[in-house]
């Protein structure tokens, strides 16, 4: 992770993601970050929906 890029936060529902992202950005400065609104259960069900495994 670096304050370059953009850091899209997700969870199982999204309710972790937006307290992460509120983390991220106000407290530890990352000026680059888009909370997910949906979920992982909803984006892993996306044809062609980008996801790095990688990690």
């Amino acid at each position: 992770m670096t304050s370059d890029k953009t850091l899209f936060p997700y969870c199982a529902l999204g309710a972790r993601s937006a307290y992460t992202g509120f983390l991220l950005k106000y407290l530890l400065g990352y000026p680059k970050v888009r909370n997910y609104d949906g979920s992982w259960n909803e984006w892993s069900r996306l044809p062609g929906a980008p996801c790095d495994s990688s990690l």
